[in-house]
């Protein structure tokens, strides 16, 4: 098992931020290797299932939320072959013009995956961060229109 937190300060209130967080259509905008998101299920949780490219190669996975209490909290888990990820997130108005997030994320493998896992343990907080770099970024850049694309 891998465990970590990782946090972050975006420099925009946090209405905005959220606005950008929840907005599906903008995921591909900011999180490295998504390439689309459908809705699978709504009830008990909303599932959705991600189309991620790793390289040339491209894999659906599963996400499961959890919790949507935003502004506050948005907590999910994510899974595909030999990984399950549960990722709590937290959002917090820090001042009238800065938002911090911190994130808390889990990771359990299985068959090939915990060797794989063990060698690269350093690389799944790396990305993590990478992801909220592209976040901060985005959504520190991102002008709202009356059209959302």
């Amino acid at each position: 098992m891998v465990r970590y937190q990782v946090e972050t300060e975006i420099n925009k209130p946090i209405d905005h931020v959220i606005r950008v967080f929840a907005d599906r259509a903008l995921l591909p905008k900011w999180q490295p290797g998504i390439l689309s998101s459908e809705q699978i299920e709504s009830y008990p949780y909303p599932k959705y299932k991600l189309m991620m490219a790793f390289g040339k190669r491209k894999m659906p996975m599963i996400e499961t939320v959890l919790r949507n209490e935003l502004p506050g909290h948005f907590d999910g888990t994510y899974e595909m072959k030999g990984i399950f990820n549960r990722v709590q997130n937290s959002f917090e108005a820090m001042g009238p013009g800065t938002t911090r997030w911190k994130c808390t994320s889990e990771f359990r493998f299985s068959g090939l995956m915990r060797i794989i896992a063990f060698f690269m343990k350093g690389d799944f907080k790396k990305q993590s961060e990478v992801i909220m770099r592209n976040f901060k970024k985005f959504a520190e850049t991102y002008k709202e229109t009356g059209s959302r694309r």
